[in-house]
């Protein structure tokens, strides 16, 4: 069977990400880090499949260049499978065995026996018989010795979902019994610690997570998990739509697509793990929403499904740089540089590369903004997560999360803003209606006040801890070459967790627990001031309505009591219309965003 056309349009980015990725080999042909200093093997693996899906959808004159390269990956590959001491596991080094690596053996080994299981499949007669030999036993021999095992071991669902990426797709060579036996043992797991919503926690507390906000869903790794188990599926040759996976498959899915916003971008704000990020967003994560997305578009025929997926990947690609190293997000006030390598990022793309065909055929489909009416008069839906307390609000106009109540949360773990509106975004031109700053107590769109004094026990109770992790920062930063943010590291997380979370500051975005109550036009909060870290002003008293009119998002706010705190101000978001405030006793505002 021949394979389907694929526009330039599509193909281009993926190329320029990997020709990006190939002027970083070394004389042995090894992807070196110019941030780490090292082979992120289990990230090269990506490189190969990139190569090898290019290989076969891009234009002929490249097909060459692409074999070669998924060749030579798959080579490296091989060349870095080693035993542990006198075990009878085999692993794909370096993974744990350097921390720079920035992964661990369950996500290297995953992707690595995967991309070589892929090769051997794919590329057939265009491999010698020796390297399909030599890819093959070590897809399998990992598996066998390591991912059979460590998939129903690792405490993070995203991990073990990787893994199981590489034991389903060495099953494929091997027909093991064994190996079916694990992965379908390992659905199960993931299966038990899924959300009653669809979503995923991080990091399970049942599983060991170090703080309650590790807990906490994640916007970044959220759709790894049912990408990989899709995959994996596919790779078992089992039925996605069948009643033993379709549940779980298709309520992940549909967190996922709820956090996608119509200019292509998630909802950012609900992430357990946000010192990963220098923004209050990124994309990095797309890749693996393309094709958790795209899959989804085709096996539950639903078009928001594969809308989502489209506009994930054009975002994606306009944060590609014309070199074709990736980025997770855009210059901004207050941003900084993201933890993760953009070596990480570009052989993530492997992702979209295996989606190709899907948003190929959607396309066209997809305009690059909706036109405000086009759901053909006043179109209100309103979604709801209950375990993570998330409400999705959409009209003709805009589309806004709110936010009820979260786990608690440090300057590492758990999602920093609730309690409120997180995002609001213009359906006709992607505009960004709510800023957010990082740090920024005097938040848009919330109350902000002073209570009580300095208090360094509580900073020091919630985010001591994470000075020694600032160590580990700072090794990292000057493992990279950045001299003033190592130096600076230590000192920024003293700022920004212990001296802000001992501030007196209160805001309504830092409270942790509310009453929301849902009806037909939106939803309203029963909530309070807190200190960041979520310790409640004592007294305090917050009613917050968001709703929903065909013409934007009405918000009616009411302080009714402060708690004693001094200095209450309410800030309007810049693009905020019909602002009406009604100081006093009970003190009110009222505004729209549209």
């Amino acid at each position: 069977m021949s394979e389907p056309r694929i526009r330039e349009e599509l193909l281009e980015p993926l190329r320029r990400a990997l020709g990006w990725l190939l002027t970083l080999r070394d004389a042995r042909g090894a992807i070196v880090c110019p941030e780490h200093k090292l082979e992120h093997t289990g990230k090269s693996a990506g490189a190969a499949v990139l190569a090898a899906r290019l290989a076969r959808l891009d234009r002929p004159e490249f097909r060459a260049q692409h074999l070669a390269a998924a060749i030579e990956q798959g080579r490296r590959m091989v060349a870095n499978v080693h035993r542990e001491g006198t075990s009878e596991c085999h692993t794909f080094w370096p993974g744990r065995h350097d921390k720079f690596n920035s992964s661990n053996a369950v996500i290297d080994g995953g992707a690595c026996s995967d991309a070589l299981a892929e090769l051997v499949e794919s590329l057939g007669d265009e491999l010698s018989d020796d390297d399909r030999r030599a890819f093959a036993h070590a897809s399998t021999l990992h598996a066998r010795t390591y991912l059979r095992y460590a998939v129903l071991d690792k405490g993070v669902p995203a991990q073990r979902a990787w893994g199981l990426t590489g034991l389903a797709s060495a099953w494929r060579l091997s027909r093991e019994n064994e190996l079916e036996n694990a992965a379908i043992e390992a659905f199960g797991a993931l299966e038990g610690v899924q959300n009653a919503d669809g979503s995923f926690p991080y990091h399970p507390l049942e599983w060991g997570a170090p703080h309650a906000g590790a807990g906490d869903a994640s916007s970044f790794y959220h759709s790894r998990v049912p990408a990989f188990m899709l995959f994996a599926l596919e790779r078992l040759e089992r039925d996605p739509r069948d009643p033993l996976f379709a549940r779980t498959l298709y309520s992940a899915l549909d967190f996922a697509e709820g956090l996608h916003g119509p200019d292509g971008i998630k909802c950012g704000l609900v992430e357990a793990k946000p010192w990963y990020w220098g923004a209050e967003y990124e994309v990095a994560s797309h890749v693996f929403d393309v094709y958790a997305l795209a899959r989804a578009g085709e096996l539950f025929r639903e078009r928001r499904f594969s809308a989502a997926a489209v506009r994930a990947y054009r975002t994606w690609i306009e944060h590609l740089k014309p070199s074709g190293e990736p980025r997770s997000h855009l210059p901004g006030p207050g941003r900084t540089k993201s933890y993760q390598c953009p070596v990480f990022w570009a052989c993530h793309a492997e992702w979209i590369a295996r989606a190709l065909p899907l948003l190929e055929q959607h396309w066209d489909s997809v305009p690059r903004f909706e036109r405000a009416g086009s759901g053909g008069g006043i179109d209100l839906r309103i979604r709801a997560w209950g375990a993570v307390d998330l409400v999705r609000l959409e009209d003709d106009a805009v589309v806004a999360w709110v936010r009820g109540s979260r786990p608690g949360y440090n300057v590492h773990h758990g999602s920093p803003h609730g309690a409120g509106l997180l995002r609001v975004v213009r359906k006709s031109d992607g505009a960004e209606l709510l800023a957010r700053r990082r740090l920024a107590c005097a938040q848009e769109g919330e109350w902000s006040a002073r209570r009580a004094h300095f208090a360094p026990a509580r900073g020091w109770a919630h985010n001591s801890a994470e000075l020694r992790f600032s160590l580990w920062l700072t090794r990292n930063h000057a493992r990279g070459g950045r001299w003033l943010s190592a130096l600076a590291a230590p000192f920024d997380v003293a700022r920004r967790g212990v001296l802000a979370f001992a501030s007196s500051e209160v805001s309504s975005s830092f409270a942790l627990r509310t009453h929301a109550h849902l009806d037909g036009e939106g939803v309203t909060l029963e909530s309070a001031l807190a200190h960041r870290g979520g310790e409640v002003a004592p007294g305090s008293r917050l009613v917050r309505r968001f709703e929903l009119d065909g013409r934007g998002l009405l918000v009616h706010e009411r302080l009714e009591a402060s708690g004693g705190a001094r200095g209450v101000a309410f800030h309007f978001p810049r693009q905020a219309r019909e602002r009406q405030e009604t100081p006093g006793a009970s003190h009110e505002v009222r505004y729209r965003l549209a």
